[in-house]
Protein backbone atom coordinates (compact mmCIF):
# COMPACT_ATOMS: atom_id res chain seq x y z
CA UNK A 1 0.00 0.00 0.00
CA UNK A 2 2.77 2.44 0.92
CA UNK A 3 4.79 1.61 -2.21
CA UNK A 4 1.87 2.45 -4.51
CA UNK A 5 1.23 5.70 -2.67
CA UNK A 6 4.86 6.72 -3.04
CA UNK A 7 4.89 5.94 -6.76
CA UNK A 8 1.82 8.13 -7.24
CA UNK A 9 3.23 10.91 -5.08
CA UNK A 10 6.48 11.10 -7.02
CA UNK A 11 4.52 11.88 -10.19
CA UNK A 12 3.05 15.03 -8.66
CA UNK A 13 5.77 16.42 -6.40
CA UNK A 14 7.57 19.61 -7.41
CA UNK A 15 11.21 19.90 -8.33
CA UNK A 16 12.32 23.10 -6.63
CA UNK A 17 11.24 26.33 -4.98
CA UNK A 18 11.05 29.46 -7.17
CA UNK A 19 10.54 32.26 -4.62
CA UNK A 20 12.53 35.29 -5.76
CA UNK A 21 15.03 36.52 -3.19
CA UNK A 22 14.47 33.52 -0.94
CA UNK A 23 18.04 33.34 0.36
CA UNK A 24 18.39 37.10 0.69
CA UNK A 25 15.02 38.31 1.98
CA UNK A 26 13.74 35.53 4.21
CA UNK A 27 14.66 33.36 7.15
CA UNK A 28 14.35 29.82 5.86
CA UNK A 29 13.17 26.60 7.46
CA UNK A 30 11.98 23.16 6.38
CA UNK A 31 9.70 20.42 7.68
CA UNK A 32 9.04 16.81 6.83
CA UNK A 33 5.58 15.27 6.59
CA UNK A 34 6.49 11.77 7.81
CA UNK A 35 4.65 8.70 6.53
CA UNK A 36 4.91 5.43 8.43
CA UNK A 37 3.42 2.02 7.71
CA UNK A 38 2.02 0.42 10.86
CA UNK A 39 0.16 -2.89 10.81
CA UNK A 40 -0.32 -2.66 7.05
CA UNK A 41 -1.80 0.88 7.08
CA UNK A 42 -0.19 4.16 6.09
CA UNK A 43 -0.16 6.77 8.86
CA UNK A 44 0.92 10.40 9.08
CA UNK A 45 3.14 11.13 12.05
CA UNK A 46 2.82 14.28 14.15
CA UNK A 47 4.32 15.43 17.40
CA UNK A 48 3.25 17.80 20.15
CA UNK A 49 5.83 20.44 21.01
CA UNK A 50 7.08 20.48 24.59
CA UNK A 51 5.70 23.23 26.80
CA UNK A 52 9.09 24.87 27.45
CA UNK A 53 9.80 25.72 23.79
CA UNK A 54 8.25 28.23 21.39
CA UNK A 55 4.66 27.34 20.46
CA UNK A 56 4.63 24.72 23.20
CA UNK A 57 1.67 22.37 23.23
CA UNK A 58 1.05 22.79 19.49
CA UNK A 59 0.85 19.93 17.01
CA UNK A 60 3.64 20.07 14.42
CA UNK A 61 5.72 18.16 11.90
CA UNK A 62 9.43 17.60 12.52
CA UNK A 63 11.36 20.58 11.25
CA UNK A 64 13.24 23.76 12.01
CA UNK A 65 15.49 26.53 10.74
CA UNK A 66 18.15 25.89 8.11
CA UNK A 67 21.73 25.71 9.43
CA UNK A 68 25.08 26.23 7.63
CA UNK A 69 25.77 22.49 7.94
CA UNK A 70 22.82 21.86 5.59
CA UNK A 71 24.87 23.40 2.74
CA UNK A 72 21.84 25.14 1.25
CA UNK A 73 19.77 21.95 1.01
CA UNK A 74 16.37 22.38 2.62
CA UNK A 75 15.71 18.69 2.16
CA UNK A 76 18.75 18.13 4.32
CA UNK A 77 17.32 20.58 6.86
CA UNK A 78 14.09 18.58 7.04
CA UNK A 79 15.94 15.27 7.42
CA UNK A 80 18.36 16.63 10.02
CA UNK A 81 15.58 18.10 12.13
CA UNK A 82 13.60 14.86 11.91
CA UNK A 83 16.67 12.93 12.95
CA UNK A 84 17.20 15.21 15.96
CA UNK A 85 13.57 15.48 17.08
CA UNK A 86 12.55 11.87 16.53
CA UNK A 87 15.83 10.27 17.56
CA UNK A 88 16.13 8.28 14.35
CA UNK A 89 19.33 7.63 12.37
CA UNK A 90 19.42 9.20 8.93
CA UNK A 91 19.27 5.82 7.19
CA UNK A 92 15.76 5.33 8.58
CA UNK A 93 14.50 8.60 7.09
CA UNK A 94 13.76 8.51 3.36
CA UNK A 95 12.76 11.83 1.79
CA UNK A 96 10.42 11.33 -1.17
CA UNK A 97 10.11 14.83 -2.55
CA UNK A 98 9.19 18.48 -2.24
CA UNK A 99 5.56 19.59 -1.89
CA UNK A 100 5.89 23.37 -1.83
CA UNK A 101 6.99 26.36 0.21
CA UNK A 102 4.87 27.97 2.91
CA UNK A 103 5.52 31.70 3.35
CA UNK A 104 4.65 32.78 6.87
CA UNK A 105 3.52 36.32 7.70
CA UNK A 106 6.72 36.73 9.75
CA UNK A 107 8.92 36.56 6.61
CA UNK A 108 9.88 32.95 7.23
CA UNK A 109 9.72 30.42 4.41
CA UNK A 110 9.13 26.76 5.21
CA UNK A 111 9.98 24.23 2.52
CA UNK A 112 7.68 21.24 2.96
CA UNK A 113 8.87 17.75 2.10
CA UNK A 114 7.22 14.35 2.39
CA UNK A 115 9.17 11.31 3.47
CA UNK A 116 9.01 7.84 4.97
CA UNK A 117 10.18 6.76 8.39
CA UNK A 118 11.42 3.20 8.08
CA UNK A 119 10.08 1.94 11.37
CA UNK A 120 7.66 -0.80 12.35
CA UNK A 121 6.65 0.68 15.70
CA UNK A 122 6.67 4.07 17.40
CA UNK A 123 8.74 2.41 20.11
CA UNK A 124 11.73 2.78 17.77
CA UNK A 125 11.59 6.55 18.20
CA UNK A 126 13.58 8.37 20.87
CA UNK A 127 12.04 11.87 20.82
CA UNK A 128 14.13 14.80 22.00
CA UNK A 129 13.28 17.01 24.98
CA UNK A 130 11.59 19.41 22.55
CA UNK A 131 8.88 16.79 21.91
CA UNK A 132 6.13 16.19 24.46
CA UNK A 133 4.52 13.28 22.66
CA UNK A 134 4.27 11.60 19.25
CA UNK A 135 1.11 10.31 17.60
CA UNK A 136 -0.08 9.14 14.20
CA UNK A 137 -3.30 9.45 12.23
CA UNK A 138 -4.23 6.85 9.59
CA UNK A 139 -3.97 8.43 6.16
CA UNK A 140 -7.38 7.18 5.06
CA UNK A 141 -8.96 8.87 8.09
CA UNK A 142 -7.18 12.14 7.31
CA UNK A 143 -8.42 11.98 3.73
CA UNK A 144 -11.98 11.47 4.96
CA UNK A 145 -11.88 14.50 7.26
CA UNK A 146 -13.46 17.83 6.37
CA UNK A 147 -11.52 20.56 8.16
CA UNK A 148 -13.19 23.41 9.98
CA UNK A 149 -12.17 26.59 8.18
CA UNK A 150 -12.07 29.92 9.97
CA UNK A 151 -11.02 33.29 8.58
CA UNK A 152 -8.79 35.53 10.68
CA UNK A 153 -7.72 39.14 10.14
CA UNK A 154 -3.99 39.86 9.91
CA UNK A 155 -2.91 43.39 10.92
CA UNK A 156 0.46 45.15 10.97
CA UNK A 157 1.42 47.28 13.97
CA UNK A 158 4.14 49.91 13.70
CA UNK A 159 6.61 48.77 16.35
CA UNK A 160 10.34 48.25 16.70
CA UNK A 161 12.40 46.25 19.17
CA UNK A 162 14.17 48.26 21.87
CA UNK A 163 17.88 48.00 22.69
CA UNK A 164 17.32 45.08 25.05
CA UNK A 165 15.90 43.12 22.13
CA UNK A 166 12.86 42.09 24.12
CA UNK A 167 10.24 44.81 24.32
CA UNK A 168 8.31 46.04 21.24
CA UNK A 169 8.03 49.84 21.23
CA UNK A 170 5.54 51.82 19.10
CA UNK A 171 7.08 53.96 16.37
CA UNK A 172 6.84 57.71 16.96
CA UNK A 173 4.86 58.39 13.79
CA UNK A 174 4.76 62.17 14.27
CA UNK A 175 8.49 62.51 14.98
CA UNK A 176 9.32 60.39 11.93
CA UNK A 177 7.13 62.57 9.72
CA UNK A 178 4.87 59.71 8.61
CA UNK A 179 1.21 60.13 7.61
CA UNK A 180 -1.29 59.99 10.47
CA UNK A 181 -2.87 56.80 9.09
CA UNK A 182 0.16 54.88 10.36
CA UNK A 183 -0.88 55.68 13.93
CA UNK A 184 -3.13 52.63 13.75
CA UNK A 185 -2.68 48.99 12.67
CA UNK A 186 -3.18 48.52 8.95
CA UNK A 187 -3.16 45.91 6.15
CA UNK A 188 -6.28 44.12 7.27
CA UNK A 189 -5.60 40.87 5.41
CA UNK A 190 -7.91 37.90 5.70
CA UNK A 191 -6.38 34.45 6.00
CA UNK A 192 -8.01 31.03 6.09
CA UNK A 193 -7.04 28.75 8.96
CA UNK A 194 -7.68 25.01 8.73
CA UNK A 195 -8.55 22.91 11.79
CA UNK A 196 -8.43 19.11 11.83
CA UNK A 197 -9.53 17.30 14.98
CA UNK A 198 -8.41 13.78 15.76
CA UNK A 199 -9.31 12.30 19.14
CA UNK A 200 -8.02 14.88 21.66
CA UNK A 201 -5.62 16.58 19.21
CA UNK A 202 -6.19 19.70 17.13
CA UNK A 203 -4.07 20.11 14.00
CA UNK A 204 -4.19 23.74 12.87
CA UNK A 205 -2.20 26.84 11.95
CA UNK A 206 0.74 26.31 9.62
CA UNK A 207 0.62 22.56 10.20
CA UNK A 208 -3.07 22.51 9.33
CA UNK A 209 -2.47 24.43 6.11
CA UNK A 210 0.40 22.16 5.10
CA UNK A 211 -1.80 19.17 5.86
CA UNK A 212 -4.59 20.60 3.70
CA UNK A 213 -2.25 21.08 0.73
CA UNK A 214 -0.83 17.59 1.11
CA UNK A 215 -4.26 15.98 1.25
CA UNK A 216 -5.41 17.99 -1.78
CA UNK A 217 -2.36 16.72 -3.64
CA UNK A 218 -3.31 13.14 -2.80
CA UNK A 219 -6.92 13.68 -3.85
Amino acid sequence: MLDKLLRDLKKHLKRHCDIMGKERRYRNAAVLIPLVELDGKVHILFHVRADHIRQGGEVAFPGGMAEPEDNGSYERTAVRETEEEMGLPTNKIEPIGYIGTYVAHSDVTIDVFVGVLKIKSLDELEPSEEVATVFTVPLDEMLAMTPDIHTINMRIKQEFTDESGDEPVPLDIEALGLPERYQHPYYNRKRKVYFYRYEDKTIWGMTGEMMYEFLELLK
